[in-house]
């Protein structure tokens, strides 16, 4: 049996899916406009067809303060961790949810082809100290343009 949709589709497996090529401020704009919390997870898919993983409240918390964090490109940032990947069909939930507690960051990303259609986090939940979704925005810098998101994106969570 496949992973199924009701793990995948868990408040605590959130996440907005990137090209590597996007910058930091991209991520945060798609983040924003699909109504993304901190907590989120962003990943980052590399140039190798590997994937990135970190959540938007810990990317703020090593990039605050930084000049123009807005325009670092998510594939050069060096505070992702290496996301394990399991293609769907492949194993069922349980075997899946076991991986990813044993896996870096506690995280899975699920994949048809070579596309993200989820993820199974199975580390700390959402809670502890969250990001507001303002001081995000001061990574975001003040001239994303919404419009060039739509080019990085490959996926979020169906809510």
């Amino acid at each position: 049996m496949p992973i199924s949709d009701e793990a995948l589709q868990s408040a605590k497996n959130r996440y907005l899916a990137v090209k590597g090529e996007a910058t930091v401020g991209q991520a945060i704009a798609a983040l924003k406009f699909h109504g993304g919390q901190g907590w989120w997870h962003l990943l980052v898919q590399m140039e190798d067809g590997t994937w990135g993983a970190t959540r938007f409240t810990d990317l703020y918390k090593q990039l605050e303060g930084t000049l123009a964090a807005a325009d670092i490109r998510l594939d050069g940032w060096s505070g992702l961790v290496d996301a394990k990947t399991v293609e769907r069909n492949s194993m069922d939930t349980r075997a899946a949810q076991s991986l990813a507690k044993k896996s870096s960051g506690h995280l899975l990303v699920v994949t048809e082809g070579d596309m993200p259609v989820g993820i199974l986090f199975e580390g700390a939940s959402r809670g502890g100290a969250s990001v507001p979704a303002a001081k995000l925005g001061e990574l975001c810098g003040k001239y994303v343009n919404l419009k060039s998101y739509g080019s990085i994106l490959l996926s979020t969570s169906k809510k």
